[in-house]
């Protein structure tokens, strides 16, 4: 697996994820099977396969690759024009709940990744959104597009951890009052502002993971309790274990 940090509220993520169980996360996802095919599992054990997805946020799924696919993922937070832009295409032209499986997505899919191969991860992220939101003619501003103060508040959020972080105190950065706020992340993402706070740790614990960090000592420094936690949440927003995503990463640094 190789793992690219590519600026605030974006990742990028290159290799085999085989059993990763159902899980949700605040960010966009888009998967790409640069190689060969995707399996999309939606809630409710039901199985799609593709070579494109965009998953909006909240949205239920597993996207699982083999060694064949040549699996390609990035994420985008809701903080960042390409998370916005994505998710409201996720869930216009979502076949399920918001999940977006893009018809003859094997071109694109493919010439991503020839992407990737001549011009690096930052080029390649790029030119995939900007294919996805020619297809719409739009890349922002429609009528889902993301409440600016839940926006400025996920950024709040980005520049606070690993310190401890509130949804009271993230409320008052942004005039908000917190059940407000709790209830315009539900009604934008589909997940509670609190998962918003766990998935900027989690981001936080990869790059140090990416940097040669132990798992305990990524956990401890991304600001989780205690390891346990950080399991947990690994597992909630990733449908793995963390000590399976230490694992890939060190093997491509060998």
């Amino acid at each position: 697996m190789q793992v690219w940090e590519l600026g605030p509220g974006r990742l990028m993520v290159a290799g085999v994820f085989s059993d990763l169980a159902v899980h949700h996360h605040p960010a966009v996802q888009v998967t790409v099977g640069g190689r060969g095919c995707l399996t999309v599992t939606r809630d409710g054990d039901v199985h799609d396969v593709c070579r494109l997805v965009v998953v909006g946020s909240g949205a239920r799924h597993a996207v699982r690759s083999d060694s064949e696919s040549a699996g390609l993922t990035l994420y985008f937070g809701l903080q960042t024009p390409q998370g916005i832009a994505l998710n409201a295409l996720a869930r216009h032209r979502g076949q399920y709940r918001g999940i977006w499986i893009v018809d003859g997505g094997a071109e694109l899919a493919e010439a991503t990744a020839t992407s990737l191969a001549a011009n690096g991860p930052q080029a390649a992220a790029d030119f995939l959104v900007d294919e996805l939101c020619g297809m719409e003619g739009r890349c922002s501003g429609g009528p889902r597009a993301v409440h600016p103060q839940l926006r400025q508040a996920i950024e709040v959020v980005s520049t606070r951890v690993p310190d401890h972080v509130d949804v009271a105190s993230v409320a008052g950065a942004v005039a908000l009052s917190p059940d407000y706020l709790g209830r315009l992340c539900k009604q934008q993402t589909g997940i509670s502002f609190s998962a918003t706070i766990r998935w900027e740790r989690l981001v936080t614990a990869v790059g140090h993971l990416i940097d040669g960090r132990s798992v305990t000592d990524a956990a401890h420094l991304a600001g989780f309790a205690d390891g346990s936690h950080a399991n947990k949440v690994c597992w909630e927003m990733t449908g793995a274990a963390p000590h399976e995503f230490a694992q890939a990463v060190r093997e491509t640094q060998i």
